[in-house]
């Protein structure tokens, strides 16, 4: 059987890796895989994107999921249960010394971990599958005005599996890539009217006018972040530099002063 170079596909479902599926489509190039993360923590306009960019594609996503130990009896989804009652041990040893790992940081992005770990998982699993050339080609849907992100990338090259970012070779900048999306008929319901990023809803790290605006327009979400801090002990609720109830308050008041 003659192999052919493998395009794995790494997407967040945003503009740029959006853009870098549909590019390398249409370039004639082999995707042997499109490989989506869902934390649970998507906003809902991101699983109508999927299948809407399944329809057009013809190719299936591969979703994947945050594992968690199967003798956990919870209500929670894996993420809301790793963020509020996983118990994390002290580095090095079994002692446990908090429970519920609380919401990421700059310093400390645990979700990003989960997900790198997976998509390791998933690539390996892939070198196992016939008809595919070695080494794996992990596209990576940076822009060409997000180089810069390139400098403090870890490139975990190796035998089975490289990283590739295409709209850099390509000098496909964000705008070009939004543009692109939309004129193929992709809109995200409208996300990108209101928010630069569309991952997920709630992290402390988008920018606060933005956290305002998801406050504004998309009200179940922010009580969801609200029923989520009520989950973690009051010395442990940190979100930014605050906490999401006391912004709650701050944004209350301004609307109200006006």
């Amino acid at each position: 059987m003659m192999k052919h170079p493998a395009n794995v596909v790494s997407l967040s479902g945003g503009k740029d890796s959006t853009a870098m599926l549909l590019m390398l489509l249409e370039r004639g190039e082999p995707v042997a895989d499109v490989v989506f993360f869902d934390t649970g923590w998507e906003f809902p306009e991101m699983y109508e994107h999927l299948e809407k960019l399944e329809a057009f594609t013809g190719l299936k996503i591969t979703r994947l999921r945050p594992r968690m130990p199967v003798d956990m009896e919870t209500d929670k989804s894996p993420f809301d249960w790793m963020f509020s009652e996983y118990p994390v041990a002290r580095r090095g040893t079994r002692q446990v010394h908090m429970i519920g790992r609380g919401w990421p940081n700059a310093p400390v992005r645990w979700c990003t971990g989960r997900k790198r770990d997976a998509l390791h998982a998933h690539f390996l699993a892939l070198t196992h599958r016939s008809g595919l050339e070695l080494p794996l080609r992990q596209c990576i849907g940076f822009a060409a005005d997000e180089r810069h992100r390139l400098d403090g990338v870890t490139k975990k090259n190796s035998a089975y599996c490289v990283q590739r970012y295409p709209l850099v070779e390509w000098g496909v900048t964000e705008a070009d890539a939004l543009a692109y999306c939309y004129k193929r008929g992709f809109t995200w319901g409208g996300l990108y009217h209101f928010f630069s990023r569309v991952s997920c809803f709630c992290c402390p790290l988008q920018p606060l006018d933005e956290l305002r605006t998801l406050r504004g327009y998309f009200p179940d979400l922010w009580q969801r972040m609200l029923t989520m801090e009520s989950w973690l002990p009051e010395n442990r609720r940190r979100f930014k530099d605050s906490s999401v109830s006391a912004l709650d308050a701050r944004f209350a008041e301004e609307a109200d002063n006006g």
